[in-house]
């Protein structure tokens, strides 16, 4: 095959693996193929397996965003909110962590996983204020504190998260151990 034609398949596999067109690996394995094995890509390969560099902006956001874990309590327990808009601030609370965490989690830093536990446990604290709020017992806790804690061990098993696995099982655990005695 010409040179220039390799050179063009390989200018054009290296494009498909930084915009993740294809898998790293099927990128690597095409890369060594057409290259025949030779390591060397114009010195343009290091960038491409650089990693990327977190910003003052992205910092920025994640203080902000372990930031809203107290102030959803402040909004539960120390402000006259009525319970519609008290439910309506934290569910943007809960949307603004999750959309935090699947933006870090697409540039794979590994700081997505503070803004998904804050957004999982604002989740859970919407859910038992809401329910006391409107429920007279605790029956209806019983029923979504254990659906958060599958939630979260689908998540954690998703994900590969162990610390959110066992968060779930011992959330599951506690409530049948509260329910049974």
């Amino acid at each position: 095959m010409a040179d220039d034609r390799k050179q063009t398949i390989i200018n054009e596999i290296k494009y498909w693996k930084t915009n993740r067109l294809l898998p790293a690996e099927y990128c690597d394995y095409l890369l060594a193929l057409y290259s025949e094995g030779d390591g060397s890509h114009d010195g343009k390969q290091a960038a491409v397996l650089e990693k990327p560099r977190s910003s003052p902006i992205s910092a920025v956001f994640l203080v902000l965003t372990l930031i809203l874990l107290p102030l959803s309590f402040l909004v539960i327990y120390f402000t006259e909110m009525d319970m519609i808009m008290q439910t309506g601030l934290l569910s943007s609370f809960v949307l603004i962590a999750f959309i935090h965490a699947i933006r870090l989690n697409y540039a794979r830093s590994m700081f997505f996983q503070f803004p998904l536990i804050i957004g999982l446990l604002i989740a859970l604290l919407l859910t038992v204020s809401v329910i006391s709020h409107y429920s007279a017992g605790n029956t209806a806790i019983f029923v979504s504190v254990p659906f958060h804690s599958l939630i979260w061990f689908y998540i954690g098993w998703k994900l590969k998260i162990k610390y959110l696995q066992i968060s779930g099982v011992i959330g599951m655990l506690l409530v049948t151990i509260l329910i049974v005695l």
